[in-house]
């Protein structure tokens, strides 16, 4: 019974994803599956590649989740967790809408979080970049490149639709402040009929 009631809250659960998912515009669904991508190719592709100088020790890997780089995967899986709240999560975006205040629109936000994960790729990449030129046991792995090709192309997707989202409010606060200019002439015109009738009346 425990296995059944397990298994249909599962499928609830993907039922209700699907939907909110098949609510979503075509630019949130390309950034969600762009999200899974990348969160995919930090957790699961090397970042560095360790040679040994003696013989019968065999070269290893290292990965983000680890103990070499524990500080800069804090600050990573961090903003993946609020890029993930944010954009799939209504409840979250209310609870940071509410108590902490952010009001601005998803781009901004999003380009946010996604420079904070690729500044600390900079700090790993030239530390790397550094130790590989001074000595050759350390170098960088083929899975770092893939993230940085990764995060190279969703920063450039979000700096368009920042692009994108400046170009409609501004055309938003130009047709404001065009109804702005037109409402004190209209009370004028009103003012001037209102005149007229009691002109003609006296």
């Amino acid at each position: 019974m425990a296995k059944k009631l397990k298994l249909t809250d599962i499928q609830r659960y993907l039922e209700r994803t699907f939907r909110k998912f098949s609510n979503y515009t075509k630019h949130q669904k390309t950034f969600v599956l762009f999200l899974f991508v990348l969160a995919a190719v930090l957790i699961l592709l090397p970042i560095a590649k360790i040679t040994p100088i003696t013989q019968w020790q065999s070269s290893y890997s290292i990965w983000l989740l680890g103990k070499t780089y524990f500080k800069s995967a804090i600050v990573i899986l961090l903003s993946l967790g609020f890029l993930f709240g944010w954009n799939m999560h209504t409840n979250f975006k209310r609870f940071i809408i509410k108590y902490l205040g952010f009001r601005e629109t998803e781009p901004v936000l999003n380009f946010m979080f996604l420079w904070i994960i690729v500044a600390a790729y900079m700090g790993i990449l030239d530390t790397l970049g550094l130790v590989s030129q001074n000595t050759g046991t350390i170098g960088i792995a083929w899975g770092l490149s893939v993230q940085l090709i990764v995060l190279v192309v969703w920063l450039i997707m979000s700096v368009i639709e920042v692009w994108k989202s400046a170009n409609q409010n501004s055309q938003k606060t130009k047709i404001l402040n065009i109804v702005d200019d037109d409402a004190p002439k209209r009370t004028e015109n009103k003012r001037v009929l209102q005149h007229l009738f009691e002109d003609e009346e006296l």
